[in-house]
């Protein structure tokens, strides 16, 4: 009875930690905040799976794009790499909107990464209905064979991998000066910090979303560090 018991804890436990894992609550929070930026991908997914503007051939625009009046490589890099910078478009948006939601953020190295990386469930859903759908479209409207599929299939992601290396090589460069400019505020409060619990009571910290674990960049889980040694002007203006 007590071995079922401890079982059920541990599950509910692991559920626990999924469920306010920050992928999932990003998830969420888009849900409940800022809905018309779900407008774009509710148009988008629309348009791919043929419920959108479909009299009018919408979809074959994105799942057999034309480039001077071929469907090849270079005519599915365009439309991956279109799709890169929707998607950083996006990211940056909604971590200006709710940035200061995940303030723990601000004490990491390359904050915006972790962000995308943590913000990338609804993308990543929408590449993999995005593929699904252009193979199959290819295969029974179009009759490719399987090596031209996979030549276009390898334009979108290339095209797409390509405009994401762009944007991460520039705020690679604005978080390695953002550093420099921040990183001994960030050792002193630390050191503040570990002096300060020894001696003092730390205030409780005003959390308005809860999150027990997020992706690190080496796609590992962490979790969120304590910031309330840090001032709140410092983490704003980070």
């Amino acid at each position: 009875m007590m071995m079922v018991q401890n079982q059920s804890l541990s599950w509910k436990q692991r559920f626990t930690g999924f469920w306010y894992s920050l992928p999932i609550q990003l998830l969420l929070l888009h849900l409940r905040k800022h809905q018309v930026l779900l407008l774009p991908w509710f148009l988008l997914f629309a348009t791919i799976t043929g419920n959108f503007m479909q009299t009018f051939g919408a979809f074959s625009l994105f799942l057999a794009p034309e480039y001077f009046d071929k469907t090849d490589f270079f005519s599915t890099a365009i439309v991956g790499f279109a799709t890169g910078v929707f998607i950083m478009s996006w990211n940056i948006t909604t971590f200006i909107l709710h940035g200061k939601l995940f303030r723990f953020l601000a004490t990491t190295a390359q904050p915006f990464l972790k962000y995308c990386i943590n913000n990338s469930l609804l993308p990543l859903i929408y590449l993999i209905v995005y593929l699904y759908q252009a193979v199959h479209y290819n295969s029974e409207k179009e009759l490719l064979q399987f090596t031209e599929i996979f030549l276009l299939a390898s334009g979108f992601t290339i095209g797409l991998l390509l405009s994401v290396m762009v944007s991460f090589a520039y705020f690679f460069g604005a978080d390695k000066t953002i550093y420099r400019f921040i990183g001994q505020q960030i050792d002193t409060a630390n050191l503040h910090y570990v002096l300060a619990q020894k001696e003092y009571k730390l205030p409780e910290e005003k959390r308005s979303f809860r999150c027990d674990w997020f992706l690190s960049a080496g796609l590992r889980l962490r979790k969120p560090r304590d910031v309330r040694h840090y001032s709140e002007s410092f983490l704003t203006s980070v």
